[in-house]
């Protein structure tokens, strides 16, 4: 802050003999307070002089003497009201602020100090609130323009020696103690103490409910309406007589000097020599200075200028603060919003330039800059087809990153890590972005030189927009061919990204973040040209052929299975897993691919039981293979029977062998496998029941438990009769009675099995049969009731409608055409159709009349 001292009635003072005690400026009206009770009013003029300096002249409207012979010690104007507040000996008088008489009436009495509200509690512009300060007490009244009436009287602890008002809250300077007041809720909260021999206790209105105080050891202390402090304390001067506030700054006046400080960072900003000054004020942004006898314009500097001055000194700290404080003063709304970003963008390169990059990112996004103009102090970064000029006049003086950082490397890093960090920021800030070629573009060359992983998670998002040619030739010049490969296959070019990548697979090139043939894959499924991928498919799956069944399976392209299967010719283990493909996945119905995976496993299974020597690996394969197998052969219907029945025989692969019996229906055959060979009872069993729930119908139902009792009671062959399976044929007819024939069953049995062996299955066979009896007599029971009522319809139905003649000229309704049989449906209000067209007996299908149904 840069303050020009000017001395404007120096003359006029010399000429009377009072000394100043006080003063107040309103407008262009001064008015003075003489140690005699004499009050003087000056009117000021400003005039400009050709070379921009500012003069001023007085001249002496009136004078007004109180008669007191006492100090005049305050002067306060309310200018809405036309009032004159002047306190002297004790007594508060209203004037008139033109010619000075007082207002008769008006006149408080045994007065200390008083101050006004400068943040009222009221939307009357044509009320004043005072707060006047009394023996033990302060005064809250409203000022009128003839009188003046009280409001609320608070008491104090002792008598207030100054006062500071903002809204509800007084701040009171008793004798030795500080002290807030709350005049709505007459609460209190004490502060601090100082010592009235050294300190003289300045109390200022800064903020909305905040105060300055002047504290012990010449602190400045700044305390809220809450009692706290959210500011750091102002180390001033010795000798302080007035304190003012001017945004952001607050001045303090002694005998020697005036001193400004920052409100921002509570630092000493400027001295200016000043003998003999006393008096010190802020009239609505005009700052007048006092001595005894002569009286002083301090003119602050345009805002605009202090700011262009602190932005000089690099203070952008303070110089945005007091921009965003100034209330635009002097400027349109348009061109302060203009000089706002400007201002924030010149902040963030001075930031940047000193390496403060959180600040300075900070200031680009709030101002709005042009990343092209970041871009730029980055050689080589922005594309050859940008237009981009720099902003004139120049938002800095750095040629490039490198002069700015004085050619230091790791500092040029940084400053290229803050890059690439803020165009991403900006880049998912979800706002608009003007510049997408140059931002893509420099964050690709970026992360090519530095971050060559966030680069490969940069270009799997899509969406990239850049100069291609620049990039790859930028990519390949770091050896970030698979970022070359992944760019090409964003923008849609597959073929020039097969390309690259099948080099990195030869070898040809180099680049540590290749992922291998995979990567190659992953580009050609992608492919919905066959020609393209059948031209990479040899190449895969010669050297891999697991990637090479993910071509074909994973493919987007159209691709016949028999050529894929031929292609599969010398990789039978990719062969297998794309039959499984086209099985499981694509669930094709073509029993030459069924029969083919089938006898593939039938194959296996038999290589691995008929080896000489089995370790424990190809014991745990021959499990997984048969158990493999089992399933195909269970979950499909669509294999060649015989041919794998042909595979089969000889072996010992007898549950398989036993499936495939089954489906051919020869369950004999199967059953006999597995309890003759196998002795697996359950099985047997197991396969009964499976078959059993395959029947649609019981009529379909195969006498299957039946063959099986047989095939328990029958010896194998070769055996004889004490090889029958008795505990198992024991166990069926008791587990499974009502699945079989009695007679049947009875027929079976050997003559010699006593009854007692029989027991159990008798009695449930028996009661299985009676139960199957009884419901079949039910069954008929209901069949007939029925038909009875279904006769009874039929009888009302002809004798209320009659005979219903049926000729050739009759037609159908709904559809138009003739009945060509004697089937008909007839609706009650003479609708009729065919018995097809009839779509619900109870709803007519031409005018949608429902009709309850015969009963």
């Amino acid at each position: 802050m840069e303050l020009v001292l000017q001395d404007f009635i120096s003359v006029l003072c010399r000429q009377t003999v009072f000394q100043i005690q006080c003063f107040e400026a309103s407008g262009r009206d001064l008015y003075l307070g003489s140690d005699d009770s004499v009050v003087v009013r000056y009117a000021v003029e400003e005039q400009h002089t050709d070379q921009g300096k500012i003069l001023y002249s007085t001249n002496k409207i009136c004078q007004k003497n109180l008669s007191s012979k006492k100090s005049i010690v305050q002067i306060k104007c309310a200018s809405a009201l036309g009032r004159l507040m002047v306190l002297s000996d004790g007594n508060l008088f209203l004037l008139d602020s033109d010619v000075l008489n007082t207002i008769d009436g008006a006149k408080i009495k045994n007065v200390t100090v008083f101050c006004i509200n400068e943040n009222p509690n009221t939307l009357d512009p044509f009320t004043i609130h005072l707060c006047v300060g009394k023996k033990r007490s302060i005064q809250v009244c409203s000022l009128h323009e003839d009188r003046v009436s009280l409001l609320k009287e608070v008491s104090t602890q002792d008598t207030p020696v100054n006062v500071a008002m903002d809204g509800a809250f007084v701040c009171v300077a008793g004798q030795v103690q500080y002290s807030i007041y709350n005049v709505e809720t007459n609460s209190s909260q004490d502060l601090f103490p100082y010592d009235p021999e050294t300190t003289y206790p300045h109390v200022k209105r800064v903020a909305k409910e905040e105060f300055l105080l002047a504290g012990p050891g010449n602190l400045g202390m700044f305390v809220t309406s809450a009692g706290i402090s959210e500011r750091p304390p102002i180390q001033w001067s010795d000798g302080v007589s007035a304190v003012s506030y001017y945004h952001p700054y607050i001045l303090t006046i002694n005998n020697q000097f005036i001193r400004v400080y920052s409100l921002i960072d509570q630092q000493h900003k400027q001295t200016i020599n000043f003998s003999g000054g006393v008096l010190l004020g802020n009239f609505d942004g005009q700052v007048y200075i006092a001595g005894n006898s002569c009286v002083y314009c301090l003119m602050p500097q345009p805002w605009t200028s202090q700011v262009q001055a602190l932005m000089e000194g690099e203070r952008v700290e303070e110089a945005v603060e007091l921009a965003e404080h100034s209330g635009a003063t002097g400027m349109s709304q348009e061109q302060y919003q203009q000089f706002w970003r400007l201002l924030l963008q010149r902040s963030g390169f001075i930031k940047l330039t000193h390496g403060f990059y959180s600040q300075a990112q900070e200031y680009f996004i709030r101002g709005n800059v042009d990343l092209r103009e970041v871009i730029s102090l980055y050689p080589g970064l922005l594309p050859s087809s940008s237009g981009f000029v720099r902003n004139q006049p120049p938002l800095h003086h750095m040629a490039d990153i490198n002069q700015a950082m004085q050619g230091d490397t790791e500092k040029v890093n940084d400053a290229k890590y803050f890059l690439s960090g803020f165009l991403i920021q900006c880049r998912n800030s979800g706002q608009p972005i003007v510049h997408r070629l140059e931002m893509d573009t420099a964050i690709i060359k970026l992360y090519a030189e530095q971050q060559p992983e966030e680069l490969l998670a940069f270009l799997e998002s899509g969406d990239i927009v850049c100069a291609l040619d620049e990039c790859v030739s930028w990519l390949e010049k770091y050896n970030r061919y698979t970022a070359v490969a992944k760019l090409y296959r964003v923008l849609g070019s597959l073929d020039k990204s097969l390309s690259v990548l099948s080099r990195l697979v030869r070898d040809e090139v180099k680049d540590e973040y290749f992922g291998g043939l995979s990567d190659l894959v992953d580009v050609v499924i992608m492919c919905t040209d066959a020609n393209v991928l059948w031209r990479y498919a040899e190449f895969v799956l010669d050297r891999n052929a697991e990637q090479g069944v993910r071509v074909f399976i994973e493919t987007k392209a159209q691709v016949e299975p028999p050529k894929v299967l031929q292609a599969f010719q010398r990789h039978p283990k990719a062969r297998l897993q794309y039959l499984h493909h086209l099985i499981d996945t694509q669930n094709f119905q073509d029993e030459t691919y069924h029969t083919e995976l089938v006898l593939h496993y039938v194959d296996q299974a038999v290589s691995l039981s008929t080896s000489d020597e089995k370790s424990d690996d190809d014991t745990e394969n021959l499990e997984d293979v048969r158990n493999k197998l089992q399933d195909l052969l269970t979950s499909s219907s669509l294999y060649k029977s015989q041919a794998v029945l042909t595979r089969l025989h000889g072996t010992k692969l007898y549950v398989e062998t036993a499936s495939v019996y089954g489906r051919l229906g020869e369950h004999e055959k199967a059953l006999s496998l597995l309890v003759h060979h196998l002795k697996d009872f359950s099985a047997a069993e197991q396969y009964c029941i499976a078959q059993t729930k395959r029947a649609s119908s019981d009529q379909d139902k195969p006498d299957i438990f039946l063959t099986l009792l047989k095939i328990y009671l029958q010896p194998p062959p070769g055996g004889n009769a004490d090889d029958i399976e008795l505990a198992p044929a024991l166990e069926l007819l008791a587990q499974h009675a009502e699945q079989m024939d009695l007679s049947a069953v009875l027929a079976l049995l050997p003559q010699h099995w006593s009854l007692s062996i029989l027991q159990q299955y008798l009695r449930q066979a028996l009661r299985a049969s009676l139960h199957q009896s009884r419901i079949k007599r039910l069954q008929q029971t209901l069949a007939r009731s029925e038909n009875l009522q279904q006769k009874f319809i039929l009888h009302k139905l002809s004798r209320d409608m009659g005979p219903i003649p049926v000729s050739n000229a009759r037609i159908c309704m709904v559809c138009g055409k003739n009945f060509s049989t004697s089937e008909f449906t007839i609706y009650p209000n003479g609708v009729m159709t065919h018995k097809t067209c009839a779509a619900d007996p109870h709803v007519c299908p031409l005018t949608g009349t429902v009709f309850l149904s015969v009963k």
